[in-house]
């Protein structure tokens, strides 16, 4: 199941976002402990919220590090894309803030493990005023699965042997197995539904400046200009009054240039943005004319371990490599403390459903800690020391060449060789498609993200045979088992107890090395405010609250 982007790094580096300042060496963990990293308590203890508007807002530029490039859901794979359909469209199932799944566009239900049942709101009416029925929403799931569009989600359906209309509010899905993440897939861009009639007329240009598209959100498209922005426009008849828009006009505009984004913000050109860039955060911070605020998210930044036939095929060395991480150094250098250090490789921001168990698992869990004299045991006795590590990695990019040194100075320190495969920005997503780029090299840099608040919807792209990110052919039985067995498990504690067995092995058999958990950044204008702090603007409902104090 492809249910995690590919590569959110990579995405960056396409556009060079984080370029303004180069990687500097992370310092060294006795002049790091003067700051403040986030603890687990606040990790698990982020608000997704800000408080409630008080007024409506105007029109509201919100920066994104690249201009729109299609308002395709089925194309939708990149910040900038799935915050703008995220505004415009809506799901069959709705994302929380809090990372929970709810009704959206319609109510789920299952009469068997292998059924799925989507009855649709009667109220639910696209932006023309016509309603939206199982046709259109047949036609919007079966585009995923159509290898013709190209689409990024079909292997999201790989159990559903059917999709049909049952009824005149209903659509049946008919599965070869039993899924319970396809309901969280369906709160997600794979569920956002389009109008049938008005795709077909489009063709290929649907989802374009040229074609544009017709959803159901609070928002409406209004103009889009390739180059300088696209406009979202309050839809004055939404069909849902508890998600009423606040704000008149959100226009997104890409702005590539760190410079030109802070600058845009403390003078009030810009009244928001989920992508800060890292290099400003203390000046924003120290600025009151913005707020910033963080709040839960659903990244990890880790190493991808991506051939297992060198030095890193040991786990003692991947465990040494672990051990030798100043994670703190790492956290305070690039974040300014704004992450938190990884008990797991999921984030608690994913913890959408049995959050007490993987709480309870995340506190049994140590804290990572430099242990250099055990790390430095384990790479003599894996035979280890003076062998190579290649990492992939680009400098042009702060994010990446951060993590990179960060990595390359943990291995030093015990004993290994780390060299870099360096690569300009824009091929940097190559270590992630191509086998050709990854031929040579042991391990590179991430910061992935799953698509819907699920540890299991990470895990799974980099722990299943054949799985979408499972580079190095890395298995575990056990891991697969459980895996399996939670994808079937309709009881959510028991389902949480699955996965987070699954998670605590990977802790110890390190496939990805987690390097921190990232918070949700968001940075506003000081007038404004009701726009979620979390990682909800990647898939659900959030333009719609952002109004004025």
């Amino acid at each position: 199941m492809r249910s995690t982007r590919l590569a959110a790094c990579a995405a960056f580096a396409a556009a060079a976002v984080a370029a303004a300042g180069c990687g500097k060496a992370a310092p060294s963990s006795s002049t790091s402990a003067a700051r403040t990293t986030a603890s687990a308590a606040e990790s698990v203890a982020l608000s997704p919220d800000t408080p409630a508007p008080a007024g409506r807002a105007g029109t509201v530029t919100w920066a994104v590090y690249r201009e729109v490039q299609t308002i395709d859901p089925i194309q939708a794979f990149d910040y900038p894309d799935n915050t703008a359909v995220s505004a415009l469209c809506d799901a069959l199932l709705r994302q929380l803030p809090d990372g929970g799944i709810e009704p959206g566009l319609a109510t789920a239900s299952s009469p068997d493990p292998r059924t799925l049942v989507l009855r649709l709101d009667p109220a639910a009416r696209f932006w023309d005023g016509t309603a939206v029925t199982p046709d259109d929403v047949v036609f919007s799931l079966e585009r995923n699965r159509d290898p013709r569009l190209g689409g990024f989600y079909g292997l999201v359906f790989a159990r559903v042997a059917s999709i049909r209309a049952t009824g005149d509010d209903e659509v049946t899905l008919k599965l070869r197995a039993p899924d319970m993440w396809l309901r969280g897939e369906l709160s997600q861009m794979p569920g956002v539904v389009v109008k049938k009639a008005y795709a077909e007329a489009r063709g290929p240009r649907f989802g374009s400046p040229s074609g544009g598209t017709m959803c159901s959100g609070a928002f409406r498209l209004g103009s889009w200009k390739p180059g300088a922005q696209l406009s979202a426009v309050a839809n004055a008849d939404y069909w849902n009054p508890d998600l009423a828009p606040h704000a008149e006009q959100i226009d997104f505009k890409g702005v590539p240039d760190d410079a030109s984004l802070t600058s845009g913000l403390v003078t009030g050109a810009i009244g928001g943005t989920y992508m800060p860039p890292l290099s400003a955060l203390d000046q924003l911070r120290s600025n009151d004319a913005v707020t910033v605020t963080r709040g839960p998210s659903f990244t990890t930044d880790a190493l991808v371990v991506s051939n297992l036939r060198g030095a890193l095929g040991d786990v003692k060395v991947r465990q040494a490599l672990s051990l030798a991480l100043d994670r703190r150094a790492f956290i305070d250098t690039l974040y300014k403390g704004m992450a938190t250090l990884p008990r797991t490789l999921a984030n608690p921001g994913t913890w959408g459903y049995g959050r007490a168990v993987f709480e309870a698992d995340w506190n049994a869990q140590p804290e990572p800690a430099v242990d250099l004299a055990r790390a430095r045991a384990l790479v003599e006795q894996a035979g280890a020391v003076g062998r190579t590590i290649t990492l992939g990695m680009t400098s042009e990019v702060n994010n990446i060449a951060t993590m990179a040194t960060a990595v390359r100075s943990a291995g030093e320190s015990i004993g290994l060789r780390v060299v870099f495969k360096a690569v300009p920005a824009a091929s940097f997503i190559n270590f992630f498609i191509d086998p050709k780029a990854r031929e040579g090299v042991d391990a590179f840099p991430t910061t992935n993200y799953p698509d819907y608040a699920d540890p299991a919807a990470f895990y799974t792209t980099f722990t299943a045979p054949g799985g979408s990110q499972n580079y190095s052919g890395w298995e575990d039985r056990e891991v697969t088992a459980l895996m399996e067995r939670a994808r079937q498990t309709e009881d959510d504690d028991a389902r949480a107890r699955l996965v987070a067995r699954a998670g605590d092995i990977l802790n110890e058999q390190l496939p990805w090395i987690p390097l921190a958990n990232g918070n949700t950044i968001l940075v506003t204008d000081r007038r404004y405010t009701g726009a979620p702090a979390s990682f909800v603007y990647m898939g659900g409902p959030w333009a719609y609250a952002l109004g004025t104090k």
